[in-house]
């Protein structure tokens, strides 16, 4: 017992040196703003600057969201001299990744925002939906800023190809 209480104040700073990281300097939306974040469990390793996410892990800027089954946060030093507490330089969300904006639904096996160049690449088998709107390819590149994205296409026996199943507005035409 006397071991987990001298080890609780220990505990008890890195837990605060978490919190006090968190996902500054994070945007998974255009805007910005502050960052919310939930999972079964996290971590923060000093040493290598990253927090971890751990089970259901999910970051949520405006109405943009983030899931995966792990999410490792890659923080810069921290500028006031201190070992922890910088800005995110880089998110990696791996495995059963969603991406989830008002509008669209992307899914992949790994994501990974870059903040120097303010972009979410997802890899793997990946599937974006827009309403109805189905779009397949291995690879999907969003620039968060201006929401501008690029599909590459997934090797198929044809070549290297994106697909895609688009449904037209069936409204009757103005007159």
């Amino acid at each position: 017992m006397r071991k987990l209480i001298r080890r609780l104040p220990a505990a008890l700073i890195a837990v605060s040196a978490v919190v006090m990281v968190g996902p500054a300097g994070a945007q998974i939306a255009p805007g910005g703003g502050p960052v919310a974040y939930g999972a079964d469990s996290s971590e923060y390793i000093d040493s290598e600057g990253v927090f971890r996410l751990i089970g259901r892990a999910e970051l949520i800027q405006g109405e943009n969201r983030l899931r995966a089954d792990t999410i490792d946060m890659f923080t810069t030093p921290n500028q006031t001299g201190g070992g922890t507490g910088g800005d995110i330089r880089e998110v990696i969300a791996t495995g059963n990744v969603y991406f989830v904006t008002p509008t669209q639904v992307v899914r992949g096996d790994r994501a990974v925002y870059t903040a120097s160049t303010d972009l979410v690449v997802i890899t793997g088998d990946v599937i974006l939906t827009q309403g109805e709107n189905v779009m397949t390819g291995s690879r999907l590149t969003i620039v968060v800023s201006t929401n501008r994205a690029t599909m590459d296409g997934a090797p198929s026996a044809s070549g290297s190809r994106v697909r895609g199943v688009f449904y037209p507005d069936e409204s009757p035409p103005r007159e």
